[in-house]
């Protein structure tokens, strides 16, 4: 397989997950006018999907992928059996990925879309498995920047194995306070990363668990995936010296 036919095959995998998934699929039927265009200049795809991801994706600084095709009719129609995807140091949302592995099952994308709107549009797809590492200093320049969405001021995170560090300033009332904490993490609604403290300092005094509890709800949700393009259903969250890493799956819907 060439490599321009590997890069094509990726960027269809990568986009398809940033996409609501359709409940009802059964009555779509691929354009015979595109999917001869298709078959006659199988480039097309590749150019419409490179055109599509440029308003997605920063480059990353490697992408592989193994596909599982079903027949060359299908791959003009779009469809594929499965796809799986390796990508590390891309970009989302300015919030680097040090590394991305993603797995996709019976794929089929809407060609009209793709070629006449540059709209990468999946109309199935079944399961699909995300594995995502973000390292530390990559975790904490992006929550610099996001810092008055998240209310903190200076946020800082240190990644331990099976615990974090957090640390910043944040308004309590009418003052500003300095806060140090240590906990773990922990997975609301699918898409949010919530810090629970264990012990926590505020202007360099421990304080009660009661006054702990009101300035983590300031502070919470540490990270919000909503707009993240990869519209993840978050699994677990497991913490290394360093690094987080985050496992996400997602069931969508088949047509047969």
């Amino acid at each position: 397989m060439t490599r321009r036919r590997c890069l094509l095959l990726l960027l269809t995998a990568l986009s398809l997950v940033s996409l609501p998934l359709l409940a009802d699929n059964a009555s779509y039927t691929p354009d015979p006018e595109i999917t001869a265009r298709i078959a006659s200049d199988p480039a097309i795809i590749e150019r419409k999907l490179i055109s599509s991801m440029n308003k997605l994706l920063e480059n990353p600084a490697s992408l592989s992928i193994i596909l599982t095709p079903i027949s060359d009719l299908e791959t003009a129609n779009g469809r594929f059996k499965k796809v799986l995807v390796h990508t590390s140091r891309g970009s989302i949302d300015n919030l680097p990925l040090n590394r991305a592995d993603i797995d996709f099952e019976d794929v089929q994308l809407d060609t009209a879309k793709l070629l006449n709107e540059e709209k990468i549009d999946p109309v199935s797809m079944s399961n699909i498995n995300m594995d995502v590492s973000i390292l530390e200093n990559d975790l904490n320049t992006f929550l610099e920047a996001k810092s008055k969405s998240i209310k903190v001021d200076r946020p800082r995170i240190e990644i331990a194995s099976g615990e974090m560090k957090l640390s910043g300033s944040t308004k309590y009332g009418l003052v500003k306070v300095e806060f140090w904490a240590n906990g773990n993490l922990s997975i609301k609604d699918g898409r949010e990363i919530w810090f629970h403290a264990r012990k926590m300092k505020v202007n360099r005094m421990t304080m009660p668990r009661s006054f702990v509890g009101m300035i983590v709800k300031k502070i919470n949700p540490v990270l919000d995936l909503e707009k993240f393009p990869f519209k993840l259903n978050l699994d677990a969250i497991e913490l290394n010296k360093g690094e987080m890493h985050f496992t996400s799956f997602r069931k969508g819907s088949t047509s047969k």
